[in-house]
């Protein structure tokens, strides 16, 4: 970090979990008063207050503008597409495929909002949550820290970047982009990246935290009871909540080379 940029923070999917994210908020707000925050992605499905969380999200845009930075998750992206994204015509083949792999029984997004089908959450959705979900950019970068959903592939991270910026989506129409589904990239790391790329998205079983030089992934485990995951940077610090106040933690981070 330059002497003068203010410190960052990265929070892990949030799932509908306003609760573990206000507890984590106090915390930073408490400790780093001037942090600017970056959410990586997935917002929705298989948490009890999805709604509510976006509503959350919106207003802390208003109030932070150039300190709060959310980006898209793949879960987010899917429902996208399930109301036709990027057109309007809502797309049943995606609104299948989101509700029988993306959401724990019980816990579907569209059930959060009263609806049962793709046309009754269509009309129930309401306009301001998905135009802060499609506003959304598909990553962070300030010449530093790179954050993205899921990891990026080794190589340059130029050419990636601007496939993320331009929203690129694959060829095949049921696929998801990989840097924003592809949960063998939470350890992918490449020692000639010049930024250091963080990301969420998957659960790292036996570890808290995957952490190489030019790498950090925040087990991703909300949605599972495993809590939510703050780290800040340059210092790497970090803390966790599973609805008590946050607490300062160090988690054996796996060890990596480069």
């Amino acid at each position: 970090m330059t002497a003068t940029r203010p410190a960052l923070v990265a929070i892990g999917d949030l799932h509908g979990h306003l609760e573990l994210f206000e507890r984590l908020l106090e915390r930073i707000d408490r400790e780093v008063p001037d942090a600017r925050i970056v959410t990586l992605g997935d917002y929705i499905d298989n948490g009890p207050q999805i709604p509510a969380l976006l509503d959350r999200l919106i207003a802390l845009q208003a109030e932070r503008p150039g300190r709060f930075f959310p980006i898209l998750g793949n879960h987010d992206l899917a429902l996208l597409r399930a109301l036709g994204w990027p057109g309007d015509v809502p797309d049943r083949t995606w609104y299948a495929r989101w509700s029988e792999r993306y959401w724990n029984p019980g816990l579907g997004t569209a059930n959060a909002y009263g609806a049962h089908d793709l046309a009754s959450f269509a009309a129930a959705f309401p306009a301001q949550h998905r135009r802060f979900l499609s506003d959304l950019p598909w990553s962070f970068d300030d010449g530093e820290i790179f954050c993205v959903h899921a990891g990026l592939d080794v190589g340059p991270i130029a050419p990636q970047r601007a496939a993320l910026e331009r929203k690129t989506l694959p060829a095949e129409p049921s696929f998801m982009p990989d840097a924003l589904r592809d949960k063998s990239r939470a350890t992918r790391h490449d020692p000639s990246w010049e930024r250091v790329v963080v990301s969420s998205h998957t659960h790292l079983p036996g570890h808290a935290i995957f952490s190489a030089p030019r790498r950090v992934c925040l087990s991703a485990t909300s949605d599972h009871g495993g809590g939510l995951l703050a780290v800040q940077f340059p210092e790497r610090r970090c803390w966790w909540t599973n609805g008590g106040e946050a607490t300062e933690v160090r988690f054996p981070a796996a060890s990596a080379s480069g």
